[in-house]
């Protein structure tokens, strides 16, 4: 086990390096900084927004921002996920309004909400609505793989409700809710980002990498992408560590 999982680490090692070593070339072949900033541009600038003082604020605007939309389509979703799992009639009546959220396309519920909403709340109103789907549909799917015959099971002994949410729905249903929240976060950090840009709130990235561009700054616009990326890659690691925690923990 630990020889596999060290050879996956050199392979996802080697794998980084390749990006870099391309990303590279492609900059020395470019020729134009203001086209395409190379790796050792973009690193300079990633510690010289670093150095300003209002880089944490831009940060933790944006961490919040994508936190809050993300926890509340989490949790309504699950909601819903779980009311469409367990009710035929109610999944029936509430699938339309999935695929409608599903189809709608992101620039037009921004465009809306910039309509409706204060640029600040333009990002987190956008989140919500997209990453809201994803999560139902994976709680619901979840809920209906469950054997029939271990619900009839659990009627049968009388199976105090508790245990069979802890013991048969929950374990279930959590590779789902797994899957759900990785497309989910994933999303957060795209349509989050992209909804700051146009909605250009006072505190966040997507209102500096827009700033950057305008006055054609470019590898600060890749300094900025980096640190979005870091983000989902740090989120998405700590989502997956906590799965794992927890199919532990049921199995």
């Amino acid at each position: 086990m630990k020889v596999s999982t060290y050879k996956n680490n050199l392979l996802v090692l080697g794998s980084v390096l390749a990006i870099i070593i391309i990303w590279h070339v492609a900059a020395v072949v470019v020729g134009k900084e203001i086209l395409l900033p190379g790796p050792g541009l973009t690193g300079k600038s990633i510690f010289q927004i670093m150095g300003r003082e209002s880089f944490w604020q831009h940060l933790s605007a944006t961490l919040i921002r994508g936190i809050a939309g993300f926890s509340l389509s989490f949790l309504v979703g699950l909601v819903f996920g779980v009311l469409s799992g367990l009710n035929r009639k109610f999944e029936a009546f509430f699938q339309p309004w999935l695929v409608l959220l599903r189809s709608t396309p992101s620039m037009a519920l921004i465009l809306l909400a910039l309509i409706w909403f204060k640029s600040d709340s333009v990002a987190l109103f956008v989140t919500f609505l997209v990453v809201f789907p994803i999560i139902t549909q994976n709680v619901s799917e979840g809920i209906q793989q469950i054997d029939p015959r271990l619900k009839e099971m659990a009627l049968i002994y009388h199976v105090s409700p508790s245990r069979i949410l802890r013991q048969m729905y929950l374990p279930a249903i959590l590779p789902y809710i797994a899957a759900g929240g990785a497309a989910g976060l994933g999303l957060t950090w795209k349509v989050m980002i992209a909804a700051e840009v146009i909605a250009n709130p006072r505190l966040g990235i997507g209102t500096q990498m827009d700033a950057a561009r305008i006055f054609l700054q470019t590898p600060e616009v890749f300094a900025w992408t980096a640190v979005v990326v870091s983000i989902g890659l740090l989120f998405d690691r700590a989502l997956e560590v906590f799965i794992r925690k927890k199919l532990l923990y049921w199995e």
